[in-house]
């Protein structure tokens, strides 16, 4: 497993962590202090804005479950892969999204995110 496949595990493992003190302890080891999060509906820097992002996340979607949809393509400290979310025990994601991350030192230093299929309203 390379290291880049590592930090995007434990990337999506901070979005199912769900005791706050433990989410902010392993976003704060994943994370460069002035790590930058942007995707379609949000800007974020540092980690207690990203720990704001996933605590909201978690109360309008409760027991959903992120995982990664296939393998994690790097190179030169940036890597790009597929995650998917949705009720813990569904059959099919309600959520798929595309990340690029890059990392400065084995830490994450910026996530860009995109919404690759959501339910529609």
């Amino acid at each position: 497993m390379s290291d880049m496949t590592e930090l995007a595990q434990r990337y999506i493992e901070t979005f199912n962590e769900t005791d706050p003190a433990r989410r902010r302890r392993l976003l704060e080891e994943l994370y460069t202090a002035d790590a930058t999060y942007t995707d379609p509906h949000v800007e974020l820097r540092g980690t207690e804005q990203l720990e704001g992002f996933i605590a909201s996340t978690q109360e309008r979607f409760p027991g959903y479950v992120f995982s990664l949809a296939g393998d994690v393509d790097s190179h030169h400290d940036q890597s790009r892969f597929q995650w998917q979310a949705g009720p813990a025990g569904a059959g099919r994601p309600e959520y798929v999204g595309f990340d690029v991350v890059v990392a400065d030192g084995g830490r994450l230093r910026s996530v860009y995110g995109f919404l690759d299929a959501a339910p529609t309203a």
